[in-house]
């Protein structure tokens, strides 16, 4: 390995990351974890890209992979406080989630919290895999890259992601 594939490397992953920041953070946030576990959920997607191709990993769908690493690491983060959940729950988690307005008024950030409640509650009506997709679908991959994450056909996830969106607009 010379120094200039070294600095390419670099460029391939800071670019990405200039792209994938800012979806990243939503899909963690929309998978519930707080702005801390998000942060430190791209942090380390980027670390395992870094990683990939320093490896001379597949290149050939690098959207789709940071993505698939990103739900592994949301779902190995949920298993995780899952387990130290022992803890009495005072709606402290609740709070820490929620993503309020930092320009707007009170009555502003109580509706925004009530929204995104309602949101949450609605989330956990649909199936693991519609949600998946959903998410997915909302951070901005296309459908193929979806179906290259989640490991699935093309048609299923366009399908999922319609029942999905016909079942919140129900709920909601």
């Amino acid at each position: 390995m010379t120094a200039e594939d070294g600095g390419s490397r670099k460029c391939e992953v800071s670019g990405m990351f200039d792209e994938l920041r800012q979806p990243l953070f939503r899909y963690f946030l929309c998978a519930g974890l707080s702005r801390e576990d998000a942060d430190e959920g791209i942090q380390e997607t980027f670390l395992r890209l870094h990683r990939h191709l320093q490896k001379d990993g597949d290149r050939s769908n690098l959207r789709g992979w940071v993505f698939q690493v990103a739900r592994n690491l949301a779902r190995n983060q949920h298993k995780s406080a899952r387990s130290r959940l022992s803890e009495a729950l005072d709606g402290n988690l609740e709070r820490s989630n929620a993503v309020p307005d930092p320009d707007g008024s009170p009555e502003d950030q109580a509706i925004c919290n009530e929204r995104m409640r309602r949101l949450h509650r609605s989330m956990e009506t649909l199936t693991p895999q519609q949600r998946e997709c959903l998410l997915l679908r909302a951070s901005g991959l296309r459908y193929r890259e979806i179906a290259e994450a989640l490991g699935i056909g093309i048609s299923s996830v366009g399908e999922m992601v319609q029942r999905a969106a016909a079942r919140l607009n129900e709920v909601l």
